[in-house]
């Protein structure tokens, strides 16, 4: 089955007034007040911080300094730690574009929420974002990590009488940073028309009118769709201005804001978002910061200890935060694939047998945790063997038998004769060392009557929890034991088990199916032996 899914229930929900929907944000937000979450550890330490949401003063500022954090990384300056930030680009320049839409397309006044998802919709997924990408890397030259964007989402009407058409509705500000050593920022403006072209064409409710960037000039006029920004002293400013603007207090804002933040709160729409290179600049200031601190336990600073990323992005980042912010990518070698080690060893031969009669931990002392599952290459394909023979064997043949048939040493007899009765010797090993600084948790939570909830035991937000690895173990066919000559196996990818937990994270971690329904419908049982039990029986299958 290929990108199988089932409808189990279906709910009716119907629109919120916007009035219903702003009176619910401002109730939401409120409710946080007061509130506090205890932390301890083991060593008897303790401490309160506030709880707060990502509308309230706290989070406008942190928005706020981190545009600052991004202006310093680019373009230099000291960081309220007091040290002082080299320069990453020799010349930084940024591009404030600027993308709306009608409220009221052909005289028909739109749904606030169907308005903005045709704004982030147009940018994130129609081509606006790869159009930008394009203009940065083609057109104007420059590399991956010369450039990076800041999107933030702003209501319209502040600052007037909200008596605009468009009042209380959002718009788009998208910052674009960039290393201009290299180019004329005279050539560099008219590059950006092709990207607000791009919004007018796949936005629905956007005109060009209203994108009109005929007879503008780009460096010397701020209020078009299009501007440029070439000081180096105040690189970013203006936009930070903008980005983390509006840092007082939720309450206290303009009704055009506080109508506009329903909008997002009510339909959960991320109101800003940032390229991966703007991310690790911000990452990067935030770790020197740390480590120039009194009171962080950090020393190091950023990027003078590395280690190798196998995700997304950088390839050799800050081993404290990361980010692959300014660290030079040729300093480390890229690790041997695990592939390649597997065969290495297979070609090799068995390990040494003092190696094998040591623990995990005594074998990787430097690690603080780790989890070996599985059996070595040589005995996986010799499991691999004897299961395919038993699968097209009218009888079950003898352990000698099955060794010469399938040329297999004789010295791994005893393993052959485990496979053939059903066994499974390879049994997990793990360890988790204690740490040297105990670790912090979340012990309570507060309200503000003083009262405490324990997490997990209901309360404030709070409620027990299930998790899926959880779910899939106990409400699937995995909740049985295997009998001789069955095996669990994955019919996404084909994998084979006889670990009933790894397959259980299998199938949640790498095939995202954390309900019991759909694990259940993916996983399939193995039976060399036609028993057919009842209780491992695909769901599909009819009696």
């Amino acid at each position: 089955m290929e990108n199988g899914f089932y409808v189990t229930e279906l709910e009716k929900r119907r629109a919120a007034t916007w009035a219903d929907a702003l009176s619910a944000f401002l109730t939401s937000h409120v409710d946080y007040k007061g509130l506090l979450a205890r932390f301890a550890n083991d060593d008897g330490d303790e401490f309160e911080l506030p709880l707060t949401d990502a509308w309230g003063e706290t989070y406008s500022r942190k928005q706020y300094a981190r545009a600052l954090a991004l202006q310093r990384q680019m373009g230099g300056g000291e960081r309220p730690s007091g040290g002082e930030a080299v320069a990453a680009w020799g010349s930084p320049a940024t591009a404030m574009l600027t993308f709306t839409a009608s409220s009221v397309p052909n005289g028909e006044r739109l749904p606030p929420v169907e308005h903005t998802d045709a704004l982030h919709d147009a940018f994130s997924y129609d081509g606006v974002r790869d159009t930008l990408r394009n203009t940065m890397e083609y057109h104007l030259g420059l590399e991956a990590d010369e450039w990076g964007y800041w999107l933030q989402a702003e209501p319209h009407g502040m600052g007037g009488d909200g008596s605009g058409m468009n009042a209380c509705y959002s718009h788009l500000h998208v910052g674009v940073y960039f290393d201009a050593a290299d180019l004329d920022l005279e050539v560099v403006g008219p590059e950006f028309e092709r990207v607000i072209d791009k919004h007018v064409e796949e936005c629905e409710y956007a005109s060009f009118s209203a994108h009109d960037y005929r007879n503008t000039d780009y460096l010397n006029d701020s209020d078009g769709c299009i501007s440029l920004n070439a000081g180096v002293e105040n690189m970013g400013s203006y936009l930070a201005a903008y980005m983390g603007g509006y840092t007082e207090e939720l309450l206290d804002k303009p009704v055009e804001y506080l109508a506009w933040g329903a909008i997002y709160w009510s339909a959960a729409r991320r109101r800003t978002s940032r390229s991966k290179i703007v991310t690790e600049a911000i990452k990067a200031d935030a770790c020197e910061q740390r480590a120039e601190s009194s009171e962080s336990n950090q020393t190091d600073a950023h990027g003078e200890a590395v280690v190798w990323n196998d995700g997304r992005g950088p390839d050799v980042v800050c081993a404290c935060c990361n980010s692959g912010w300014a660290i030079d990518q040729e300093r480390l070698d890229e690790p041997i694939p695990d592939d390649d080690l597997s065969e290495a060893l297979a070609d090799g031969g068995e390990s040494d047998a003092s190696d094998s009669e040591l623990s995990l931990a005594e074998r990787w002392p430097s690690a603080k945790a780790a989890a070996s599952v599985g059996e070595s290459p040589t005995k996986t394909r010799i499991r691999k063997r004897v299961e395919t023979e038993l699968k097209y064997s009218d009888e079950t043949p003898s352990v000698a038998s099955m060794l010469g048939r399938n040329m297999i040493d004789p010295k791994h007899a005893e393993f052959v004769e485990s496979v053939m009765n059903g066994e499974d010797d390879s049994e997990p090993e793990s360890f988790r060392r204690a740490s040297l600084s105990s670790e912090w948790r979340l012990e309570a939570i507060i309200d503000r009557d003083g009262e405490e909830h324990l997490p997990g035991g209901g309360g404030v937000d709070m409620a027990p929890l299930k998790l899926p690895v959880q779910r899939v173990l106990q409400e699937t066919r995995l909740q049985y034991t295997l009998q001789k000559g069955e095996m669990w196996r994955c019919s996404e990818c084909n994998v084979g088990i006889y670990q009933t937990e790894w397959m259980a994270r299998h199938l949640v971690e790498q095939h995202g199916l954390d309900r019991p329904e759909s694990a259940d419908h993916v996983l399939h049982v193995e039976d060399y032996f036609d028993k057919d039990r009842e209780c491992m029986r695909h769901p599909a299958r009819s009696d």
